[in-house]
């Protein structure tokens, strides 16, 4: 239906622009319309890569120059903008097909071990235009943060990714051992949360935003996601659950590789996510 409504909108505009007899300066006004009128297709690819390889959760590989397994790698990815050169940006309007995109949450899915299923791309539509950058939060949105996962439509139905405890989502779920026994549990989400049994309200957030820029290719854009400078500087220590809020040694390493000051959950610019770039 989208598509159908665009071509007629653009048959509308072609025409008065053809027929139009005022100067040639009302027709840069009505392109300039055209151009809003049919957006362009976003499409945002993700990888992850341990050792410049692609990962591959379930089996041992070599990270950070160390031998560590992977049994999950997930993350939901919102709020997503295209940046032009002045700064400003566009807001990318994603897709929704309630597999892997709803509700303007999209859930990239990078395992095979909980899940046979994976999704790397996030697609969506944004203006037409000129861009070098795009940003976009690793999270789901805080209005929509303590939605019942059980009556929502995939991916915000998963119940590996909802935290009973605080009414909300995972918005990162990452799982690795190094030693095939002892699991750490890296799950990044919002925290001090009041207001039970619905909540609504969590003071320390724990969403990444994340901001890239270079050459961009909106239509196809791959986005790495660097699993060893995740891991450089974590040990495995006596708790092996990271969850936000936890400021022990062990847990800041992979808290702060998303940008996060793992003490309020804010991407104050404390740190500089050292993880995600363009490629």
């Amino acid at each position: 239906m989208n598509i159908f409504k665009t071509f007629y909108i653009s048959f509308l505009i072609f025409g008065f622009v053809s027929c139009n007899p005022n100067s040639k300066s009302d027709d840069n006004q009505t392109l300039a319309l055209l151009a809003l009128a049919i957006p362009q297709n976003v499409t945002l690819d993700f990888e992850a890569l341990a050792n410049g390889q692609n990962l591959v959760t379930g089996s041992n590989i070599t990270a950070d120059g160390r031998t560590v397994q992977f049994r999950d790698f997930r993350l939901y990815i919102s709020e997503v903008k295209l940046i032009k050169a002045d700064g400003s940006t566009a807001d990318v309007t994603l897709s929704t097909d309630n597999v892997w995109q709803s509700n303007g949450v999209a859930l990239v899915d990078l395992e095979t071990t909980r899940t046979t299923e994976t999704n790397s791309k996030v697609t969506g539509t944004a203006p037409m235009g000129s861009y070098t950058g795009v940003q976009y939060t690793v999270g789901v949105p805080e209005s929509i943060n303590h939605l019942d996962s059980t009556n929502q439509k995939s991916p915000l139905n998963i119940g590996l990714m909802y935290w009973s405890w605080t009414g909300g989502y995972k918005h990162a779920n990452i799982e690795f051992t190094y030693d095939g026994t002892n699991w750490t549990s890296l799950h990044l989400g919002s925290t001090t949360c009041s207001g039970a049994p619905n909540y609504g309200n969590c003071t320390k957030k724990f969403r990444a935003s994340i901001q890239l820029s270079g050459q961009l290719n909106a239509g196809s854009q791959k986005i790495s996601l660097d699993v060893d400078k995740l891991l450089n500087g974590h040990t495995y220590g006596a708790m092996g659950m990271c969850m936000p809020g936890d400021a022990s040694a062990a847990c800041q390493p992979l808290i702060r590789a998303f940008g996060l000051n793992e003490s309020n959950g804010a991407a104050d610019g404390t740190y500089t996510q050292r993880i995600f770039s363009l490629k």
